[in-house]
């Protein structure tokens, strides 16, 4: 058995899908940095044998490996998450108690929000800076398979050592502060999502250090305004493509949406803003807040970028365009490099190559079963509508057939009614749906607190049957199979794309599984993948 890719970086963990561009000049040599230390907080005041450690719950470990810190963030993502991350004023004393102001002083910043391409956006400004020169760091969330994929330096992966190294470094600083400033304790000592999303982000400033970074790129994590990343001074901002998404944190308006986006313009710091057709009226709000806090802001129409020709890229939907296009704009802000002058080779060769893990990724499993997958994060109704239109483009292409057997298998944590609305031009395409659902750390977790695995499985359990009533209300002529469990194995999935032989299907064409509604979906079924090629079977 194998699988085979159409794409480069789908499955490739060890550069988080993230494949290096061409390789740069040489920069100039980099000296060794100080390290961090924490103000006013003994190096050593709660690392010795036996303390405990306050965000985790469980003794510190003599030797800390990998996986032991992997552990310990189970136990911080494994409580309920804060409704309102309010999580700005908090972060900033944390960096004040921390002593990170110089990090902040010396990391040159590309800040990047938005609801649709941030993490493309990100990670296409990042390579570029990486071409130009510049020791980069990249940081995105969610991750698909690995954590050190948030934190990223020249498009790599930190070997496993050098990451727990670093974890425990910062997870003494950090717990500490829990002996020292009343304040934060209650953040330390009572995880959540959102306090787990700033660990990491502060996490990732201090690796960013010890590693010499020049130029960060930070993506925000929800909104903007209120969010911990905005807490750095960037030197250049990004806001993308916005539509709705986490509207119980962000506002049920667009226009809501917008101003908690446009949040991350500073006084006198350039903003590069995409020209938000789907949604003309937020222009309006970005125009505004630039005004308000005197921020230049670029939006992206068509006379910007005088660059008429653009490069093919790997990165399939229309919307990469609009992405590369706005991450070339920053980087070479960022760079002194006028925006007027064409591309050059590197340039193209950076946007043609880059690909990133958990958008247009393809797999082909070549064992008989003649299925190939077809892999994108995509969640709100815009992205899905532009996924599905690079999924059915590229499936007829690579079948040579205009009419595949496609099959959906999605997954959504939104308004399954809203989000759904997305396929309304596409579902004849389709000749089945599986509603599935994703595997959880709070449900395998030794340390998770059995009611609250007992309610997660619950809801989960009603968020697949809401969403399959209303795929059978919206669209009753596409068969839909719900999951009543996440997948454990890929022949799971296979077993459902082979049609029965009560099915109205060709099974002599092969199958196109189009996998979209969420990244963590992307993620479970990724590691499936990699499980089956290297020859992995379903427990018995």
């Amino acid at each position: 058995m194998s699988v085979s890719t159409l794409h480069p970086g789908v499955l490739a963990a060890g550069s988080a899908g993230r494949p290096s561009p061409p390789p740069p000049p040489p920069p100039p040599p980099q000296h060794a940095r100080p390290r961090v230390v924490v103000h006013n907080v003994g190096e050593d005041g709660c690392a010795g044998e036996g303390a405990t450690s306050a965000a985790a719950g469980v003794p510190k470990r003599r030797h800390r490996s990998f996986k032991d810190a992997m552990e310990v963030v189970e136990r911080m993502t494994g409580r309920r998450p804060n409704r309102c991350p309010d999580g700005f004023e908090t972060t900033k004393r944390f960096i004040d108690r921390l002593g990170f102001a110089p990090i902040l002083e010396r990391i040159r910043f590309v800040h990047v929000a938005g609801t649709k391409g941030k993490g493309t956006t990100s990670a296409y400004t990042a390579a570029l800076l990486q071409a130009y020169g510049f020791k980069v760091g990249l940081f995105t969330s969610p991750h698909l398979t690995d954590l050190r994929e948030r934190t990223v330096i020249d498009g790599r992966l930190l070997d496993e050592n050098t990451y727990a190294q670093y974890f425990f470094e910062f997870l003494d600083k950090y717990e500490a502060l829990q002996y020292s400033d009343s304040q934060l304790d209650r953040d330390i000592a009572s995880p959540s999502r959102a306090n787990f999303f700033r660990f990491i982000f502060l996490l990732s400033l201090y690796i960013f250090e010890q590693e010499g970074v020049e130029v960060a790129v930070m993506e925000v994590g929800i909104g903007g305004r209120i969010d911990s990343t905005n807490t750095i001074p960037s030197e250049v901002s990004i806001i993308t493509s916005l539509g709705y998404d986490h509207m119980e944190i962000l506002g049920n308006t667009i226009q809501e949406i917008a101003s908690e986006k446009a949040g991350i313009m500073k006084s006198g710091v350039v903003c590069f803003a995409a020209p938000q057709t789907d949604h003309p009226e937020t222009r309006l709000v970005l125009e505004k807040h630039a005004r308000k806090v005197g921020a230049p802001l670029v939006l992206l129409d068509q006379n910007v970028l005088p660059i008429r020709s653009w490069p093919k890229l790997a990165i399939g939907g229309v919307h990469a365009i609009e992405d590369s296009k706005l991450a070339l704009m920053a980087a070479r802000c960022v760079a002194s490099i006028p925006p007027i002058l064409p591309l050059d080779e590197v340039e193209k060769s950076v946007l043609q190559s880059m690909t990133y893990a958990g958008r247009s990724q393809i797999a082909t499993v070549d064992d008989g079963a003649n299925i190939t997958f077809y892999l994108d994060g995509a969640h709100t109704v815009e992205s899905i509508s532009s996924a599905t239109q690079w999924f059915l483009d590229v499936s007829a292409a690579n079948t040579r057939d205009p009419a595949p057997r496609r099959v959906l298998v999605f997954y959504t944590s939104r308004d399954p009614k809203r989000v759904l609305k997305a396929f309304m031009p596409y579902v004849s395409h389709f000749c089945k749906v599986v509603i599935a659902q994703v595997a959880n750390p709070r449900m395998t977790s030794h340390s998770a607190d059995p009611g609250d695995v007992e309610g997660k499985i619950s809801e989960l359990r009603e968020r697949m049957v809401t969403t399959t009533q209303h795929w059978r209300n919206m669209y009753r002529e596409v068969t839909c199979l719900p999951c009543a469990r996440p997948f454990s194995a890929l022949e799971d999935i296979l077993d459902l794309v082979v049609p029965a032989a009560s099915d109205n299907e060709d099974a002599s064409k092969p199958a196109q599984v189009f996998v979209c509604g969420s990244f963590f979906l992307v993620g479970d079924i990724v590691k499936l993948l990699k499980v089956y090629e290297a020859g992995g079977r379903r427990p018995e």
